[in-house]
Formats: structure tokens, sequence, C-alpha cells
């Protein structure tokens, strides 16, 4: 008897003939390569010596006892935190106002992506231009407007150099976080409000009663995303500072860079990575966690 297969099993392979390309793809430039990465941490190999030699964890007690891994960690998570609460803060009022009924509202909602359309690296090379030292557009702005009285050497400076990155990195993201948070917010019935307004609230009230719980899943969403792509956050490190002046901006994702591809150690720069993935991993489980158990209450 011929086999003959059912329309869902018809269904089953033809979407798995679909996915293949997809995950035969996704296996070739994420999957092989982390698994690789994870190999390579537990071994001796560098490009000078290509080869794989069990190390009996000598990268990670290293790098846990580096006083280097744990400053490149505090300039990572302090830039982390810093850039996730205000594109959040900042993405949330821009989005209230854009789901306002203003004038040109289309208009602006069409304008706001533009930062974060164009390229990181080319956003790194004109704010490079802005905070020139002798020709910047932000130098001469304040001078001649008496808030300094002498040109800020912004990218070279030890207080300035990671606050700098942190607007670049917030001026390009936080239009993504508000045209995230003003679906979230399209996605919330008026019915809502109408019946909050009849109760008796209104102004405060109904954004801390009735906006913000409704919002908290696609806020949890976006930290979770922000969290992520900061971490790893590489072209504007590497673009603006180049981890310096004195380390002030190097974060781990410069100290991989350097590990492996300057000084050629691949197998410790891999353990850094591993452990920037088993932190990230840990965050997520917990913040997800913990975001879900307030949701519940």
């Amino acid at each position: 008897m011929p086999l003959r297969w059912t329309r869902h099993q018809r269904n089953v392979a033809f979407a798995v003939l679909l996915l293949l390309p997809a995950i035969a793809l996704m296996s070739l430039t994420i999957v092989s390569p982390l698994f690789k990465s994870v190999f390579m941490s537990f071994t001796d190999y560098s490009l000078l010596d290509p080869e794989y030699r069990w190390n009996e964890l000598k990268h990670y007690r290293e790098l846990l006892q580096s006083a280097e891994f744990y400053h490149s960690l505090g300039i990572t998570l302090l830039y982390v935190v810093i850039t996730v609460l205000i594109d959040l803060l900042i993405g949330l009022v821009m989005s209230l106002l854009l789901n306002r009924n203003i004038r040109f509202r289309a208009f602006f909602r069409s304008i706001v992506m533009i930062p974060w359309a164009i390229p990181t690296i080319v956003t790194a090379l004109i704010f490079m231009w802005i905070y020139q030292n002798d020709y910047g557009v932000l130098n001469y702005t304040l001078v001649h407007l008496g808030i300094t009285k002498e040109n800020i050497n912004w990218l070279n400076s030890i207080d300035y150099a990671l606050g700098s990155i942190i607007v670049v990195a917030v001026f390009r993201q936080m239009p993504l976080v508000a045209v995230m948070l003003l679906a979230g917010l399209q996605s919330i019935s008026q019915s809502l409000y109408e019946a909050a307004k009849i109760d008796g609230a209104s102004g405060w009230k109904l954004f801390t009663n009735v906006t913000l719980p409704l919002l908290k899943p696609v806020i949890t969403s976006v930290t979770l995303i922000m969290v992520v792509n900061n971490f790893q956050m590489f072209t504007l490190f590497f673009t603006l500072t180049g981890g310096g002046p004195l380390d002030a901006t190097r974060s781990l994702a410069i100290l991989t860079y350097e590990t492996a591809f300057s000084k050629y150690e691949l197998g410790k720069g891999s353990a850094i990575g591993v452990i920037w993935l088993i932190l990230l991993f840990a965050f997520s489980v917990v913040f997800t966690r913990l975001m879900n158990k307030g949701s519940d209450q």
C-alpha cells in the first residue's frame, strides 16, 4: 500500500521544508560558532599557537581573579544601566506625546525613527565631529553661550568620555524604544480609559492604574532587548574612544576584542564571551520572573 500523508502532515512537512534554509543559516552563523567558542574557552588556543590544549579552566580562574575584568564589567554595567533607564524614560515620554491627538502627528511619527535608521558607525562618526575639541559644534555652542569658558575634550577626558558615549547611544536607540512603546499604547482599549474616568480617575491615576499596568509586558520586552543590545555594544566604544582614555571606557566588548585579536588569545577571549553570555542569560531569567511575579500580584 502506498504511504499517504494526511493534510496536516503535508502542511507540517512543507513548513519544515521552508524553515530548513533559515535553520541551516542559523546553525552556520550562530549555533556552530557559539559551541566552538565555548569549547575554545577551555583551551589555550591562540593565533600564535593554533592548537586545542585543555587548560583545566585556567582562563576562567584568571578572569574571576582579574581586576581588569571586573573593571570592564563595572564600566559595562554602568553604561547599560544608565543608557537603558534614559532610553525608557525619554522613550515613554515620546510615545505618550505621539499617542496624543496633536497636529502633524503622522509627520512626527515618521521622522522619529530617523536616528535609528542611521547605521551605528555613521552616527559615531557624526558625533566625533560634534564632540571635536577645537572645531566641534558642541564646544562652539557652549563657549559662545557662556556655559563653559573653554573647550572640553569630551572623548579624551576620564570624566566625560563614558557620558559622551551614553548620549550617542540614547540618541540612536531611544526612537526604537518610543515606537515599541507607542505600539503598546495603541493596543490599549480606549474603553478602559473611559471607564476609569467615569470612576473619577484622571491624569496621573489614569497613567499609573491603567497605562503602566497594561504596558508592563511591552516594557519588559523592550528592557530585555535594550539590555542585550547595550551589553554587547562595541561599535560606539571602539569608534569614539577605543576603550580610552586610561581604560575609562574599556567595556567587556573592547576587552574581548583586545584579548582575542590584539593579544591573539582566542581561548581567553572566548572565556570572556562565555561569562558574558551567562550573565545575560541569568539577568533575562531573573528579570522576566520578577516582572511576571509582579504582574500576577
